[in-house]
């Protein structure tokens, strides 16, 4: 068997051939050069993939790239210019600037995307079902929907946060409390979306095959349309990214974060309000990673509508 087996081998060599390559290596690399292939379209969705690649590169790489401690402070060293040993100079308490922005950023990041996913975890299926079905279950879904949008995104975050504060939930638990309350305000707007979508995509001749050949609702509006109607869900869900990551530095900036001394953009933000004449450098590093960032997402999410939207295609 084993000489069988070089044998083959040498023949395939002979023949200038290779193996195979497995089936999900094939459709994986099919899948990357495709993406490459759509993002080289759009100017403004490659800018914004490189940028995203370096952000995210950073988040990973924090523990590794970071040269102290976020929340060590050291008071001889307070409000140092950048230098070789604090490459973005310190803070009033003497934390490493370069260091906070990094490990602030993974967090602000983290949080951005579990309260996104979080949202379209709950809103697009409920948006996909109650569309599908249409009747009494689409009036009172989106009466709900109508219900939560009605209700000021704003309020609903000061009252998580309100709450929170008061049971004196700090760290990692605070974050919890941060994903929920941005991920309960982005539901109805994935949901209605979602909705509108399906409304548009149940008419079609593949949806009326699937159910004459006796597959269920939840089969047809899941496994059916909703994968026909998920670039406007990618888009919106990348652009969303940037709006959570502003609201969370701006809530942090008001004092309604995370309590220090975790990292965070808004709060350094905030803290360096009284040193803005003197060390201006201490409130310009992080309200340029708010900018880079938010600006990140929003360049990536305006590029792939311009890819995935077909009355684009020819812009």
């Amino acid at each position: 068997m084993a000489e069988l087996d070089a044998g083959k081998l040498v023949d395939i060599a002979d023949e200038g051939r290779v193996p195979p390559a497995p089936p999900f290596f094939k459709r994986l690399m099919a899948a990357l050069s495709n993406a490459l292939y759509e993002l080289r379209k759009s100017r403004t969705a490659t800018i914004g993939a490189v940028m995203l690649v370096l952000l995210f590169g950073a988040c990973i790489a924090t523990p590794w790239i970071a040269t102290h401690d976020p929340t060590k402070q050291n008071y001889r060293a307070r409000l140092a210019p950048p230098s070789e040993q604090h490459l973005l100079g310190t803070d009033r308490m003497g934390r490493d600037i370069y260091s906070r922005l990094l490990h602030g950023g993974r967090r602000l990041v983290t949080i951005a995307i579990l309260a996104v996913g979080l949202s379209m975890l709950v809103g697009v299926p409920f948006g996909v079902l109650v569309g599908y079905w249409g009747g009494m279950a689409d009036t009172l879904g989106m009466r709900l929907v109508d219900g939560l949008l009605a209700f000021p995104g704003l309020l609903l975050y000061l009252l998580f946060v309100t709450v929170a504060q008061a049971w004196k939930l700090e760290g990692i638990t605070m974050d919890i409390v941060l994903i929920a309350a941005l991920g309960l305000a982005g539901m109805p707007e994935k949901a209605r979306l979602a909705r509108g979508s399906v409304l548009a995509e149940k008419q079609k001749e593949y949806v009326e095959a699937s159910r004459a050949i006796g597959d269920s609702s939840v089969r047809i509006a899941l496994g059916q349309v909703l994968p026909n109607i998920v670039s406007p869900l990618i888009v919106t869900a990348t652009v969303r990214l940037g709006t959570v990551i502003l609201i969370v530095a701006a809530l942090s900036f008001l004092g309604l974060g995370t309590p220090p001394p975790t990292p965070d953009w808004g709060a350094d933000l905030s803290a360096a309000r009284d040193y803005m004449e003197t060390h201006p450098l201490m409130a310009a590093f992080p309200g340029l990673a708010i900018c880079y960032t938010v600006l990140a997402f929003n360049l990536f999410g305006d590029g792939l509508r311009d890819i995935l939207d077909p009355r684009l295609a020819e812009r």
